[in-house]
């Protein structure tokens, strides 16, 4: 893919402007996809799309499963177009403000609301996403009921070849939701034994008492990836290509561990021996326990790393270009036992990085993958990324350290294939970042670029970076092209249900920075036909 220079903006989907809570699928996605066109962009990266838990703060990387869509990025508008919705039902949205609705008006279920990895406190984001959880779902289950009765038969028809073509996890995610809802238990290992170890006469009796419930399931997801494809559609008559992403582990609590227990490091009751993190960096003092169970490696060594194949190749059905999260975790990743609550008790293990590379290879001839190669250990997995042509990550950010003439991150050190950023979603934005660093990275800052940076040209400066780079791919995220400042950052990673709440205002993407980003493309040669 990155045959020529080319430029991008990172924005989430849930970032987008919208009237119900949370950005989604309709109009503004397709606005936003005529500014990158208006602007010479060529890519638009966004975070995973599978779906939130509120257990979890709505993280994108924290999912009860690897391959369906996240329902709250269902357009409701679109559904109302189709009469699948009143007007009087999106009326609802108007009726009490958003920022109202306390958490105590959550379901009752804790189906409804899947608890933390382990079992443990619920964490509800003290935003408006949690209130668009609440509003949201009751229309997205009315919508579902309204196809299940009214659907034409070219649309029944439609409906069963999604179906067909994605039972291989589909039916196991349907059932699994369904099960949460009917048991009011979200955690698995929690439900009736029987169905814990997934005996097949018991899963077959649960099919059939829960069919309507998991025919809703299935609906919906039906409508998220009709809604994605006509995006991708009409993104690419505005020559604009999809950067996804993947993050590298599961959650606990999802479909994937209970469908596929062997292939993680479970004890016999079926809880984790170890849980995934990071040892203390960067982002925080005592790392980071992210909580999700570890890969038995071994065994996905010898089921040839079936499942991954599969994982890799629905996400790359949705993308131009995939980014794996956390790619060093595919070399070697920090293991921290389940009983420790912070990441600072761990060890590094090793995993067949030369083993799963060359199994992907052999899948997908030419990788459509980006590998988040950042952190303290990046040699671990530098030569498997230049033997098989895979570009990493630089981030400008992180190029004004003590090494600075040496640091892979300075733009002096770049290569082609890598892909660049201004900075990403777990950074603070370039301006709340440039008021936090010392006066000793200033004045690097300023010896660097050659005159005095201060606050009103920081964002600007960094970009320019960005964009002139030999990187054949830049990517800057939305905020830095506005100047934003640290409460427009997206994540700060440790910090849970605080962080993925920051939302674009309309109108803030206007002619006129469109105008001034197409000039930074054009002459830095990243527009097509450079």
């Amino acid at each position: 893919m990155l045959q020529q220079r080319s430029s991008g903006l990172l924005l989430h989907i849930t970032s987008l402007p919208s009237a119900h809570g949370v950005g989604d699928l309709g109009p503004e996605a397709y606005r936003f996809a005529d500014f990158l066109y208006a602007s010479g962009q060529t890519y638009w990266q966004i975070l995973p799309l599978t779906p939130v838990d509120p257990g979890s703060g709505f993280s994108p990387y924290s999912s009860p499963s690897a391959f369906a869509g996240n329902i709250l990025l269902i357009s409701l508008e679109k559904l109302a177009d189709e009469n699948l919705l009143s007007p009087d039902d999106l009326a609802v949205f108007n009726e009490q403000p958003l920022h109202d609705i306390s958490v105590s008006e959550a379901p009752a279920t804790s189906g409804d609301a899947p608890s933390a990895v382990l079992a443990g406190p619920l964490i509800l984001a003290p935003s408006t996403l949690h209130a668009a959880w609440i509003k949201k779902r009751p229309l997205l289950q009315l919508a579902a009921d309204t196809f299940l009765r009214d659907a034409t038969p070219a649309q029944r028809s439609d409906y069963d070849r999604f179906c067909a073509w994605q039972a291989d996890w589909l039916d196991d995610y349907a059932l699994f939701t369904a099960l949460q809802d009917e048991t009011g238990e979200s955690t698995w290992v929690r439900w009736p034994e029987e169905i814990v170890r997934r005996d097949p006469a018991a899963l077959a009796r649960q099919r059939e008492l829960l069919h309507d419930r998991i025919e809703e399931v299935k609906v919906l997801q039906y409508f998220f990836f009709r809604q994605w494809n006509e995006l991708i559609a009409y993104c690419y008559t505005r020559k604009i290509h999809l950067i996804g992403d993947i993050p590298i582990y599961v959650q606990f609590n999802s479909t994937e561990v209970w469908a596929n227990p062997t292939l993680f490091k479970l004890d016999a009751n079926f809880q984790p021996l170890f849980v995934a993190g990071a040892p203390p960096d960067y982002f925080s003092e005592y790392g980071q326990r992210w909580g999700n169970p570890i890969y038995d490696w071994e065994e996905h060594r010898r089921t040839g790393f079936a499942w991954w194949m599969h994982r890799l190749r629905h996400q790359m059905s949705l993308y131009s270009l995939t980014r794996l999260d956390h790619f060093l975790g595919f070399a070697i990743y920090w293991e921290i036992p389940a009983s420790e609550p912070t990441a600072k008790v761990g060890e590094w293990v090793k995993a067949p990085i030369e083993a799963f590379m060359h199994a992907m290879h052999r899948q997908f001839v030419n990788l459509p993958v980006i590998a988040e190669d950042l952190g303290a250990r990046t040699a671990d997995m530098q030569p498997h990324l230049r033997h098989y042509g895979i570009p990493g990550m630089r981030v400008i950010q992180f190029g004004f350290g003590d090494d600075l003439p040496t640091s892979s991150h300075g733009v002096h050190n770049h290569t082609e294939n890598v892909v660049v950023y201004s900075g990403t979603h777990d950074n603070n934005t370039t301006l709340g970042w440039f008021k936090e660093i010392t006066e000793e990275t200033r004045q690097k800052l300023n010896d660097y670029i050659g005159f005095p940076i201060t606050s009103e040209n920081i964002a600007d400066q960094i970009c320019r970076l960005t964009m002139q780079s030999v990187a054949r791919l830049a990517i800057m995220p939305v905020q830095d092209i506005l100047n934003l400042d640290e409460t427009n950052r997206m994540n700060t990673p440790g910090l849970g249900g605080r962080s993925w709440q920051w939302r674009l205002q309309p109108g803030q993407l206007t002619e006129e920075v469109a105008e001034k980003l197409l000039k930074l493309t054009e002459m830095t040669g990243r527009t097509e036909g450079s």
